[in-house]
C-alpha cells in the first residue's frame, strides 16, 4: 500500500509504503451430533517505511508559531524513513456442547507479537520552534529536540528498538432456554493481558519510579529511573469479566421482546500502551531538548542544514555532559522520558443495556432502548482518537518559567524534561435513549433511528496533570444527536410481457442512505510556547527573560499561559457562543470576543469540550439493475450518487486560539460525485 499526499513544499513531499503478509487455518471437527470444536490459528507481518522517497532530507523539521501548513510543521520531511516492523500470532479454541436447554462454550485463545522499530531516520533529524517568521530569519530557534543520545557519553547515536508481548484469555458461555419465552446468557471471561519484555541490549525499558513525599509533586521530585527487563512489576492478569443478557417475550406470541444485559469489561493495554513510553528513557538512549543560550550541561541549538540523504542526514548536533545522576538523569539537559505505574490496572467498563421492541404489523416494528456504562482506571489521556496513549507529562510546576526567568523549565525534577507518566487516574460515563422503526417486505426494507446520548469522562491530556476530574465534560467522540435512515425497493417490472420487456425492466432498484449527526466537541487551546514581554524593552537591554530583566506580561501570540513549559493551555472562556451557520466555518464560527488573555502566569478557566465542531449531513442514492447471465451468474450494475444534496460537511476547525484561522474549519468531506460500477457474482 503506498499512501503519501504532497507538501506544499514539493522537495519535501514522500510516500508512505506499507507492506503486509497474513495467513490464516481453521478446523472443525465434529465429536457428535451435539458436540463441535473449532481451531483457528493466524499470522501477519507488517512492515512500512514512512516519510520515504522525497528529493531533500537535508532540511531540518522546522516549526513556527501561527504556521499551521502540515500540521504546524513548515519545513522538513517529518517522519523521515520511519521503518517499522510487526509481528502478530494468534490462536483461538472454541468447544460447543449442547446439552437439553443449555448451548455451552468454552474456549481458549492466546496472541504473541512484537514491535521492531528502526527508527533511525526520524530520531536523528532535529525540530526547531521558532517563536514567529522573523526568529527563523534570523537562525535563532527556541529549542531543538528529537535526537537520540547516549546519556553516557552525551553525543547522537542511531536507534534501534525490540520488543515482544503475550496474552490469553479462557472464557465460559452457557445460552440456556430457561422457558418457552426467556432466553439467559451467562458468561464468564478470564484474561492475563501480559506483561511485554526487551529482546535486544539497544532495547531499555527505564521506567520512572516515583520517590518519596507526602504530594504527587514531592513524589515526582523525589522520583528516579531505572532499567527494567520487563514493563511491570508483574502481568496484568486476575482479569475477571462476568456478563449476563436476556431475552424475554412477555406475551409468548411474538408481539413483545424485552433484551437486556450487564457486563464487566476489562481493556487491553496494548503492547504499545505499556512499552512504547520507555523509547527515549535513560539508561537507555535519550532525547534532550536544548534551549536558546544552552545550559550549564548543554550547548544550545545548532540550527545547520545536513549534506546526506541518509540518517543521520549529515546534522551538526549540540552535546551535553554525558553520565547519569543519582537519579538516572541530567541536570539541564531536559530529556524527555516515559513512565508507567509498575502496578499498572486494566481499564474497566460496566455496561448494561435494555430494550423493548413491538411489532406494530405484519411487516413493521418500532423498538425503545437505554444503554449506558460507567468506565474507570482509565490512563491518562487514554481517550486519544487514533493515537498510542503513553500518558501526561507529570514533570511540570505552574509558574515555573516566571519563577526561574527563563524560557527553560526548571521542572519539578530537574533531572528530566518531560515525563510522560500512565496510571489508572480517569473515569467516564455514556448514557443514551435509542428509537427504531423498521419495517420489511418482499420488496424492500427501511430502517429509520434516532439516538440522544451523552459521554462526559476526563480522559484526555490538559494544561495540568494534577486533578483531572477539574476537567471532567463531554469526550472528544460525544455525539447529542444522531439520526441515520437507511432503504431498499426493488422495482417490480413487467413479468407478463415478452422476453426481451421481462429482462430490461426487471431487476432494477434503489437504496439510499441519510445520516445527520450533531458535531464533536473541541476546547480552544493555545499551542504556542512561552514568549514574554519583559520589564525592559529598550536597546541594550538584558536578556528577557531574565533576573535582570524579568518578565511581566505576554508578547503577542504567546502560549503557555501558565508557564509551566508545557504548550497546552486554555484561554479565559467569557462566552461559549458560537455562530451556527454552516458557511460561517469558513471564516470561523467561534468569535475570539467569546476568550480573554488569563492573568500572567495563570491558567485560563475555560471548561473542557463545551464548543462544537460542524455537524454532518449526507444522503447517498444508488440505482441498480441485475441480470441474471445464467443461472449461476449474475451481473449488477450500479449508478451510485453520494451527497446527493452537495451539502458542504466541514471538519477540523483550527483550535489555536491565536491563529488568525482559528475556529475556521481546514478541511471538509466528500462534496457531490457520483460513479458507475458493475460486478459479477457467481
Amino acid at each position: 500500500l503506498l499512501t503519501g499526499a504532497a507538501s506544499p513544499m514539493p522537495q519535501f513531499s514522500a510516500l508512505n509504503n506499507t507492506w503486509q503478509v497474513a495467513g490464516q487455518v481453521s478446523w472443525t471437527h465434529t465429536f457428535s451430533s451435539n458436540t463441535l470444536n473449532d481451531f483457528t490459528a493466524g499470522l501477519s507481518r507488517v512492515e512500512g517505511v514512512l516519510g520515504s522517497g522525497a528529493k531533500d532530507y537535508t532540511v531540518p523539521s522546522i516549526s513556527v508559531n501561527g504556521i499551521n501548513a502540515d500540521g504546524g510543521q513548515a519545513y522538513g520531511v517529518g517522519f523521515a524513513q520511519g521503518d517499522f516492523i510487526q509481528h502478530n500470532y494468534h490462536w483461538r479454541d472454541v468447544l460447543t456442547h449442547v446439552k437439553g436447554t443449555h448451548t455451552l462454550k468454552f474456549g481458549y485463545e492466546g496472541w504473541y507479537g512484537d514491535d521492531v522499530e528502526p527508527f533511525q531516520g526520524p530520531w536523528s533529524q532535529p525540530k526547531f520552534s521558532f517563536n514567529n517568521l522573523l526568529a527563523l530569519a534570523q537562525d535563532a530557534p527556541t529549542n531543538e529536540g528529537g535526537i537520540m543520545y547516549n546519556p553516557a557519553t552525551g553525543t547522537q547515536q542511531l536507534w534501534n528498538w525490540d520488543a515482544a508481548a503475550r496474552t490469553f484469555g479462557l472464557f465460559v458461555e452457557d445460552t440456556w432456554k430457561a422457558r418457552r419465552n426467556l432466553t439467559l446468557t451467562l458468561g464468564l471471561r478470564y484474561d492475563d493481558s501480559g506483561n511485554p519484555w526487551s529482546r535486544s541490549a539497544s532495547t531499555v525499558f527505564g521506567n520512572f519510579y516515583l520517590g518519596t513525599g507526602n504530594s504527587v509533586e514531592q513524589q515526582i521530585a523525589n522520583g528516579y529511573a531505572k532499567g527494567t527487563h520487563n514493563a511491570l512489576l508483574h502481568s496484568v492478569n486476575n482479569l475477571f469479566s462476568p456478563r449476563l443478557g436476556f431475552a424475554w417475550d412477555p406475551t409468548g406470541n411474538g408481539d413483545w421482546v424485552v433484551r437486556g444485559g450487564f457486563g464487566i469489561y476489562n481493556n487491553w493495554l496494548t503492547s504499545a500502551n505499556v512499552q512504547e513510553e520507555f523509547r527515549g528513557s535513560p539508561p537507555g538512549l535519550v532525547m534532550p531538548t536544548f534551549f536558546a543560550g544552552g545550559t550549564a550541561t548543554a550547548q544550545a541549538p545548532i540550527f545547520v542544514l545536513g549534506n546526506s540523504s541518509k540518517p543521520p542526514f549529515g546534522f551538526v548536533f549540540p552535546t551535553f555532559q554525558g553520565g547519569l545522576n543519582a537519579q538516572g538523569g541530567v541536570v539541564g539537559t531536559n530529556f524527555s522520558i516515559g513512565g508507567i505505574n509498575p502496578h499498572l490496572k486494566s481499564p474497566k467498563a460496566d455496561i448494561w443495556s435494555v430494550s423493548v421492541e413491538r411489532k406494530i404489523s405484519r411487516v413493521f416494528a418500532a423498538s425503545v432502548g437505554y444503554s449506558g456504562s460507567h468506565s474507570y482506571d482509565i490512563v491518562g489521556n487514554g481517550n486519544a482518537i487514533g493515537l498510542v496513549s503513553y500518558g501526561v507529562d507529570i514533570n511540570v510546576q505552574p509558574g515555573d518559567l516566571i519563577t526561574h526567568q527563563s524560557i527553560a523549565p526548571t521542572r519539578l525534577n530537574p533531572s528530566f524534561g518531560s515525563i510522560s507518566y500512565a496510571d489508572n487516574n480517569r473515569y467516564g460515563n455514556y448514557n443514551a435513549i435509542f428509537f427504531d422503526f423498521k419495517g420489511r417486505s418482499s420488496r424492500g426494507f427501511i430502517d429509520f433511528s434516532y439516538t440522544r446520548s451523552r459521554s462526559k469522562d476526563d480522559a484526555l491530556a490538559y494544561p495540568t496533570p494534577f486533578n483531572p476530574s477539574a476537567y471532567y465534560g463531554p469526550s472528544i467522540f460525544d455525539v447529542p444527536n444522531r439520526f441515520s435512515l437507511s432503504w431498499n425497493y426493488s422495482l417490480k417490472g413487467f413479468k407478463d410481457r415478452g422476453a426481451a420487456v421481462r429482462r430490461l425492466s426487471g431487476g432494477w432498484g434503489l437504496s439510499g442512505t441519510t445520516i445527520f449527526q450533531s458535531g464533536y466537541p473541541f476546547t480552544a487551546q493555545n499551542f504556542n510556547s512561552y514568549n514574554p514581554i519583559c520589564a525592559d524593552t529598550s536597546p541594550g537591554a538584558p536578556t528577557c527573560p531574565s533576573t535582570a530583566n524579568p518578565a511581566v506580561g505576554y508578547a503577542p501570540g504567546s502560549g503557555d499561559y501558565n508557564a509551566d513549559g508545557n504548550n497546552l493551555d486554555y484561554p479565559d472562556a467569557v462566552s461559549y457562543h458560537q455562530l451556527t451557520d454552516n458557511k460561517a466555518w469558513l471564516t470561523g464560527a467561534i468569535p475570539k470576543s467569546d476568550f480573554a488573555l488569563p492573568a500572567f502566569g495563570q491558567g485560563g478557566n475555560e471548561k473542557s469540550n463545551l464548543f462544537r465542531q460542524p455537524n454532518f449531513f449526507e444522503t447517498n442514492i444508488n440505482l441498480y439493475k441485475d441480470t441474471a447471465i445464467t443461472e449461476r451468474v449474475n451481473f449488477q450494475f450500479r449508478f451510485e450518487v453520494f451527497n446527493l444534496f452537495n451539502r458542504a460537511n466541514y471538519a477540523n476547525p483550527d483550535v489555536n486560539f491565536p491563529d488568525g484561522n482559528f475556529g475556521a474549519a481546514t478541511a471538509s468531506h466528500e462534496p457531490r460525485f457520483w460513479q458507475l460500477g458493475g460486478r459479477i457474482s457467481f
